[in-house]
């Protein structure tokens, strides 16, 4: 852990002080970005460290949180709770989407490593009815896809092929969390829906 950031279990918090840095970051202010990053970014990577472990992963997750609080800052509202609050629960939210995230691409190549030992296993070619049932599925699920509007199609396959985060897709797309959430929900609901009519 780098010793400049490490927690400072004796810092008292001021509310009003930090309540106005984060106003004047949503205005585009870089001394005081500069101000947050010096105050907070040690209690930051320690949120983030104490869910990931792994420093790399910490550094870039802080990053990401960083990099976040610049563009969102207009996003703190004071009525719902302290600056500090609100800092370390989208460091604590963006390292738990980290892990999320590693989950996913882990089934994905697991499947994909099982879908290529099948492959390898088999010594002849499928052909018949079985040939038949796998090209109607691949298309089905093909036409299925091709039904999502495009923002659908484009969140679930960020999410599921990608590997990406619902908040880095978020990010990516300059929109709020829940659309996106809200996006996926609906777009895997009409898959389900579609695939199961044919």
């Amino acid at each position: 852990m780098n010793p400049s950031l490490i927690l400072d279990r004796e810092r008292v918090y001021d509310d009003a002080a930090d309540g106005v840095i984060l106003s004047e970051i949503a205005a585009g202010d870089q001394e005081a970005f500069r101000r947050l990053h010096r105050r907070y970014a040690g209690l930051l990577y320690a949120a983030i460290h104490r869910i990931l472990g792994d420093p790399n992963d910490t550094e870039e997750t802080l990053q990401e949180v960083l990099n976040s609080l610049w563009h969102k800052a207009d996003q703190y509202h004071p009525g719902r709770g302290r600056p500090i609050t609100w800092l370390t629960s989208t460091a604590r939210n963006r390292a738990i989407d980290r892990i999320r995230a590693r989950k996913r691409q882990a089934r994905l190549r697991d499947a994909y490593s099982q879908s290529l030992d099948f492959v390898q296993r088999s010594t002849s070619p499928v052909a018949g009815p079985e040939a038949a049932i796998r090209r109607d599925t691949c298309e089905a699920v093909r036409s299925a896809v091709m039904e999502l509007s495009g923002i659908q199609r484009e969140a679930i396959e960020k999410v599921y092929f990608e590997g990406f985060t619902q908040q880095q897709i978020a990010d990516q797309l300059g929109e709020p969390l829940g659309t996106v959430k809200a996006r996926i929900r609906r777009g895997l609901a009409k898959l389900r829906q579609v695939i199961g009519e044919d």
